[in-house]
């Protein structure tokens, strides 16, 4: 009987032990699969953050003068761009290619959509509806005060304000303080739950952009 009880917890120890190198190698492959995910999405110019954080205090309006606020992103994706009306090239390039993505898109994809936030206080929504007009009726184009847009913009890690010189994507621009305005020209993805979930790095192509949003779509 000693025998046959120690045999019993012999073959107890072998099967935990079992459990856990299977556990073990579970996990060594979803570490495997992680870094190759975020190594992929790093090809594509995409970045996700260790945590979401959440939005708050959008009090803009949208091209057809209408309120918009946090519960308009909220149940779909959103890609949010920064820019102005009068930008000479990375903004209407930027925008080309988010063009070419929404179109591209089908049923299957995630439920998204394209936000551009008009940093130029001379930008009027009829003049946001018209330029947009240009690259895709659905967009939704926000303009408001310099503190609505600011706040927003902190929160999506976006620099904007006038500067000496213009950079990448930017130009004179009507009413600019100093007569040039500046900003971020990265993407800000936005989850249905209303979180900055990850950025977008410039050039932008809409091949990668689609695929880097399923990506981080998949991943929740």
């Amino acid at each position: 009987m000693a025998a046959l009880r120690l045999n019993r917890s012999t073959w107890a120890a072998l099967a935990l032990l079992n459990v856990l190198l299977l556990a073990l190698i579970a996990l060594l492959l979803q570490f495997r699969g992680e870094r190759a995910e975020l190594a992929r999405l790093d090809q594509l110019g995409a970045a996700v953050y260790p945590a979401p954080a959440p939005l708050s205090g959008i009090t803009l309006a949208d091209q057809h003068g209408a309120p918009f606020g946090l519960g308009d992103m909220l149940g779909r994706w959103n890609l949010v761009f920064f820019g102005f009306t009068n930008c000479p090239d990375m903004c209407p390039m930027t925008l080309a290619e988010l063009g070419d993505f929404y179109r591209a898109r089908d049923e299957s994809a995630a439920p998204a959509q394209v936000v551009f936030v008009s940093v130029d206080p001379a930008d009027t929504p009829e003049t946001i509806k018209n330029y947009l007009a240009g690259f895709h009726v659905d967009f939704i184009g926000l303009s408001g005060g310099v503190e609505a847009v600011a706040a927003l913009a902190a929160q999506l890690f976006v620099n904007t304000g006038a500067g000496d010189m213009a950079g990448p994507g930017h130009g004179h621009a009507a009413d600019a303080p100093e007569g040039i305005i500046s900003h971020s020209i990265h993407i800000g993805v936005v989850s249905p739950a209303g979180e900055l979930v990850g950025l977008l790095r410039p050039p932008h192509r809409a091949a990668a952009i689609a695929e880097a949003l399923e990506m981080i779509a998949r991943r929740g």
